[in-house]
């Protein structure tokens, strides 16, 4: 055999022993320390799991003070809503005579939705403005877009009766 046929069985024969060395021992080592890497991370996150814990516990007792200092409380808006009307209306002795569903607007160039809630209530001037008070210091639904009065008579019983159109908007 000559020189350059024995160094060229040498070069194929040395490929042939790293691939198979990488077959056996080096593929199973390297998939071994990427499973270890991933469990180091596993353990981090483990290991700081308490801490996140503690602080989302409390960053929503924060936020639970919060909803508290604005009396609002739940996850509905309209019921809340309803909720503090129909307490307000026991003390103050009016009524809800209509709550419509709310409207949703959605503005297309900056992406903010604006929520309104219209209802109608009846009473006298006194609890009527009392209540428009309260709604709009007390509590946090959002701003009101417009109150409208207007005395109505009811000509079959010829009494007459103020009533109170609100529009509440939210911006979300």
């Amino acid at each position: 055999m000559e020189q350059k046929t024995k160094n060229i069985l040498l070069i194929v024969g040395l490929l042939c022993l790293l691939y198979i060395a990488y077959l056996f021992g080096f593929s199973k080592t390297f998939t071994l320390s990427s499973e270890v890497q991933k469990l180091e991370e596993e353990k981090k996150k483990y290991l700081s799991a308490p801490i996140q814990l503690a602080t989302l516990t409390k960053k929503e007792q924060q936020l639970n003070t919060i909803l508290a200092k604005n009396n609002v409380e739940g996850s509905s808006l309209q019921h809340n809503l309803l909720k503090t009307l129909h307490t307000l209306s026991d003390s103050l002795s009016f009524k809800i005579i209509n709550f419509e569903e709310p409207h949703s607007f959605i503005n297309e160039t900056s992406k903010e939705s604006t929520t309104t809630y219209d209802f109608v209530i009846q009473g006298d001037y006194k609890a009527l403005i009392t209540v428009i008070y309260t709604l709009e210091q007390k509590y946090s639904f959002g701003n009101l877009a417009k109150v409208h009065f207007e005395k109505k008579k009811n000509f079959r019983t010829r009494a007459t009766y103020l009533q109170c159109r609100i529009l509440l908007q939210r911006l979300n």
